[in-house]
């Protein structure tokens, strides 16, 4: 009876982390994400979100770096704010803010951005875009290593791409959009970053969601631990036809 009853817990467990592990989850608290943001002036001509991408690595752009823990879901809703203004920083990180920690910045940016990314408060009440593509910001987020099959889920208004190393994975959009959701499964394990261009004012939109690690890992716990009970059952039972 013992037997019996043990059995069908293991089974009832690895059916539900079978379950958990197809859930896609937020990224939520727990990992630490590195940021480092560029903002520069663009004279009305968009860009691609790459790891080159023109102006965002050059002495003209300021630039800000920090540590981020909390759901990766940031969100400006309906345009804000005139072309001089932009949609600011402190409303697309919102509440996540105080995620935000071990902030380093540097320089300001004239007009027609007026940013100021010398301090974390500074850098909050600056704009990240403005419209007509006067000036823009580039977004480098390092998710960690990660491991291949991983699908990141990523909803944005403007240009996305996902990089291991030097290497683009998948055909997230390049360009600025309105919003759409796409997705990127990594053939690869290792370190990956996401880059994200706000451009041309709000809506600005990032959201990016990945399966649960736990839930996988409990999963291949749960098939281990019942091939190692069917082992023990499977010698026990030869030990008493042996008697």
């Amino acid at each position: 009876m013992m037997t019996i009853t043990l059995r069908k817990l293991l089974l009832a467990g690895i059916a539900a982390c079978a379950t958990m592990a197809a859930l896609p989850q937020a990224a939520v608290a727990g990992p630490v994400y590195s940021f480092t943001v560029r903002t520069a002036n663009q004279a009305g001509v968009q860009f691609d979100a790459t790891n080159t991408a023109p102006g965002f690595n050059s002495a003209g752009a300021i630039t800000a770096t920090f540590n981020y823990s909390g759901p990766l879901s940031f969100n400006i809703g309906p345009p804000q704010n005139g072309n001089n203004t932009g949609d600011l920083n402190s409303t697309f990180f919102g509440a996540n803010a105080a995620g935000i920690s071990g902030y380093v910045g540097s320089g300001t940016l004239g007009s027609p951005a007026g940013a100021n990314f010398n301090t974390l408060a500074s850098f909050l009440a600056s704009s990240g875009s403005a419209s007509g593509y006067q000036y823009g910001s580039l977004y480098t987020v390092a998710l960690g290593v990660l491991a291949a099959g991983t699908r990141l889920t990523i909803t944005h208004d403007d240009g996305v791409s996902v990089f291991q190393g030097a290497t683009r994975i998948g055909t997230t959009t390049a360009g600025p959009t309105s919003e759409i959701t796409e997705s990127v499964v990594l053939g690869a394990t290792g370190a990956t970053t996401l880059y994200y261009g706000r451009q041309n004012g709000a809506p600005s939109v990032l959201t990016v969601t990945v399966p649960e690690p736990a839930s996988i890992a409990l999963f291949g716990a749960g098939l281990l631990g019942l091939a190692a009970f069917r082992r023990r059952r499977s010698a026990k039972l030869g030990g008493t036809a042996a008697a």
